[in-house]
């Protein structure tokens, strides 16, 4: 078990010795040109290990199809970096209208609790000092049915109290 760690980190570390040998040759076109000019550690771990070669071999086709592409950074107008700040500006404006737009709700908020409090208050204190009178008449009223010309409008099937003849009163009843 010691032996495959020991190889597993020998192998991490050739990897990473690998990329940075491969980043400071960029004419390597070979694994051979590439461990030329790599430290002789990283060369006798390339004969040793073949996993470690084909991870060599990848990086090198991978490198080799990356320089066939061409590149857009260096072809960049003159007009690249006045676009890319407009654009930064613009997105920087609408988030910052956006933020703007809800800063004014806790002042409104505030605004609207003060004035419902005093509208309550108000309101309640107006309950307080309503006459007693004005209240005792209001629930003392009857309502009158009227008609469309005001005249109180007499119900004739509603019979009134003296001829009452179906349900007579308790007091008639002590009487007889």
């Amino acid at each position: 078990m010691d032996f495959m760690n020991k190889r597993r980190a020998e192998c991490r570390g050739f990897r990473m010795q690998l990329e940075d040998a491969a980043g400071a040759a960029q004419s390597a076109k070979e694994l051979s040109e590439l461990l030329a000019s790599a430290p002789a550690g990283l060369k006798e771990h390339a004969i040793a290990c073949a996993d470690c070669r084909a991870a060599a071999e990848n990086i090198l086709a991978a490198r080799a199809l990356l320089a066939v592409l061409p590149s857009y950074a260096t072809t960049a107008g003159p007009w690249f970096a006045p676009r890319v700040m407009a654009a930064i500006a613009a997105r920087k404006a609408e988030l910052s209208r956006a933020a703007d737009t809800w800063t004014f709700l806790p002042k409104l908020a505030a605004r609207l609790t003060w004035a419902s409090s005093i509208a309550l208050l108000l309101a309640s204190a107006w309950l307080y000092q309503k006459p007693p009178t004005m209240a005792a008449a209001t629930t003392t009223a009857k309502s009158v049915a009227t008609d469309i010309a005001g005249d109180p409008v007499v119900d004739p099937a509603t019979p009134s109290n003296a001829d009452d003849e179906f349900l007579p009163s308790l007091a008639e009843k002590q009487h007889r």
